[in-house]
């Protein structure tokens, strides 16, 4: 894993961001936290978070699940000046991708709602934490399975919603999913880093 193809992109203001970010393109982080550099770490990425945009009237939101609230849908601007209610910045790099399959002329555009109606669905559902710990302990003692729940961590997440689209992405050979693996779809096209 590792994927290179977001090295050297184009960074831009969140004021420019906004204006080409489409519903469907997807956030992926590079946090400096400690669980952030534990994901990246173990998963051999310099990613450690992935989630949905999407435009509802006339605000830029993230679909994700995390850690403390589980499946949510914030602003991205809260990445931007207020993440976590803290104040501040997200401490980490913000990379925006688009999948180039939603833009297929033979793509089915009410596929794309159907994604985010799935996502809407998943809402206020858990975060896996106990998926974390089996990553864990597959890459440290090559042992454990994925096992399909009503819990998810971000990969899951955006992946469930993918899948209602028809859109697969690959997995480890345990069945987990990482931000990596989305990133390094052959389908997944960098578009900017958020400055």
């Amino acid at each position: 894993m590792g994927t290179n193809k977001f090295n050297g992109i184009q960074k831009v203001s969140y004021q420019q961001a906004i204006t080409q970010i489409k519903t469907g393109d997807i956030l992926l982080c590079s946090g400096q936290y400690l669980v952030s550099e534990l994901i990246k770490k173990f998963s051999d990425s310099i990613f450690s978070h992935v989630a949905l945009l999407i435009y509802w009237n006339d605000h830029l939101l993230v679909l994700e699940s995390v850690e403390d609230d589980g499946v949510r849908i914030v602003p991205l601007s809260h990445y931007i000046s207020n993440y976590e209610n803290s104040g501040s910045k997200y401490k980490g790099e913000l990379y925006i991708a688009h999948h180039q399959l939603i833009d297929d002329v033979n793509f089915d555009k009410e596929k794309t709602k159907k994604m985010f109606n799935k996502a809407i669905s998943l809402l206020n559902c858990n975060y896996d934490k106990d998926e974390v710990a089996q990553i864990i302990a597959r890459i440290a003692l090559n042992i454990g399975r994925h096992k399909d729940n009503d819990k998810y961590i971000c990969s899951e997440f955006v992946e469930t919603c993918f899948n209602e689209m028809e859109i697969k992405f690959s997995k480890d050979e345990k069945g987990f999913i990482f931000p990596e693996h989305i990133a390094a779809d052959s389908n997944v096209k960098p578009l900017f880093e958020i400055i």
